[in-house]
């Protein structure tokens, strides 16, 4: 799998995040681990992130429809961290000339992300989980109910980041794939917006959950 070029705006907002940490209204997480395709300019987030004293962040969705005329993509993953390390997993709708690929990954920020190659499709049913294991390591699971899989690793990063959790999408490539509501569930009562698509569209927390799209 090719490495993405990291995104230079994470250096610019690290600062302000860590400062606002603290359930503000909008903070602006790190970019997310893209698989195969590289991501070019038009990023953007949109979901939560909140401050955390847990070792283990978690959320599960339903894989929404996405489409494209072109070439696109939206990823939908959990982690710990906005910078300048991140621990994060999730799955990603790649678009290319207007047909759909789901793909799992991992990444652990700044190393590149690592695909599990395990498939997945809209509509499945499924849960991501990062946890902290002490001294730098980290276990990192996805789980499709639909399919029956479960993908878990335990790396170690020297870059490791606790103290905030965030559940997000986030739009990468040279245009961003639309995309049917996603519910993310299983989420704290209270966390920040992480909103920084003017396209998006991202419900209350409500409920431990809440709806993106765009």
């Amino acid at each position: 799998m090719s490495a993405h070029p990291i995104s230079k705006f994470r250096t610019a907002v690290t600062a302000g995040i860590l400062v606002a940490a603290a359930l503000a209204a909008t903070i602006l997480p790190a970019s997310a681990a893209a698989t195969a395709p590289v991501r070019y300019a038009q990023t953007g987030w949109a979901g939560y992130v909140w401050p955390t004293a847990s070792h283990t962040v978690t959320a599960s969705l339903r894989l929404p429809a996405a489409h494209a005329t072109g070439t696109a993509g939206a990823a939908f993953w959990v982690g710990f961290g906005t910078g300048p390390g991140i621990e994060q997993t999730g799955f990603t709708a790649n678009i290319t000339g207007g047909h759909l690929r789901w793909s799992s990954w991992y990444e652990l920020y700044p190393s590149p992300a690592v695909t599990f190659g395990r498939p997945a499709a809209t509509g499945d049913y499924v849960t991501m989980t990062v946890t902290y294991r002490g001294g730098g390591w980290y276990t990192l699971t996805l789980k499709d109910t639909t399919r029956r899989w479960t993908a878990s690793v335990t790396k170690h990063t020297s870059v490791s980041s606790l103290g905030l959790a965030e559940a997000t999408t986030e739009a990468y490539g040279p245009a961003p794939a639309h995309f049917a509501p996603a519910r993310f569930y299983n989420l704290p009562t209270t966390a920040g917006r992480t909103y920084t698509l003017p396209w998006a569209h991202l419900s209350a927390l409500t409920r431990h959950a809440f709806t993106v799209s765009w």
